[in-house]
């Protein structure tokens, strides 16, 4: 066995590869960083990465977990008493530097099992908080509400705003108000019913 994968555990070595992948793609984007620049800025043998990661998808999708999952814990943390929506809002607000690593998810999604995993966790997210959302303020398809049309449109206002161009608003901005549109007009509707 190598000498340096005996001295250094396994869960830092890997940790060091995401460090320097992460900051890869910020900078350089998918397309253009290598396993070899990965390899280089984590101080790994170039082969030695494969031994941690199969593929450069599969650092990929670990590097977009994990970012997930730290924007996630810092969202509990800070947001911990917000509603459903302001968390959402702020966590796809906060994530708004990584939209081109987002796009790339897009285009490595035919490609890679490890990239559509990971994707399909970032979108199951917004779903749970739509979720939550409804039934924070009790909307279920029988108060008039679709929640399988709501998730997909709002899923879909997320992956759509993601086409680069120069015209989109935001993502949260957008999913800010759909939501606050739907649940107006449900809350309406409810009181209407009365």
């Amino acid at each position: 066995m190598p000498r340096n994968r005996q001295q250094i555990p396994r869960e830092e070595r890997t940790g060091d590869l995401l460090a320097a992948a992460t900051e890869l793609f910020l900078a350089k984007g998918y397309v253009k960083t290598t396993m070899a620049d990965i390899s280089a800025a984590a101080g790994v043998a170039r082969g030695n990465v494969y031994w941690y990661f199969d593929s450069k998808d599969d650092i990929f999708a670990a590097v977009m977990n994990r970012m997930l999952s730290r924007e996630l814990r810092i969202l509990n943390e800070e947001q911990a008493g917000a509603d459903p929506l302001s968390r959402l809002v702020r966590g796809l607000s906060d994530m708004r530097y990584s939209r081109p690593l987002h796009q790339a998810m897009h285009d490595r999604l035919p490609h890679s099992e490890a990239v559509r995993e990971a994707h399909n966790t970032f979108l199951n997210w917004i779903v749970g908080l739509v979720d939550e959302l409804m039934a924070e303020r009790g909307l279920d398809n029988a108060s008039g509400v679709d929640a399988a049309l709501l998730r997909d449109v709002a899923v879909a206002v997320f992956e759509g705003a993601h086409v680069p161009n120069d015209w989109n608003r935001p993502a949260h901005e957008m999913l800010r108000f759909l939501m606050e549109s739907v649940l107006a007009r449900s809350s309406g509707a409810k009181g209407r019913r009365r």
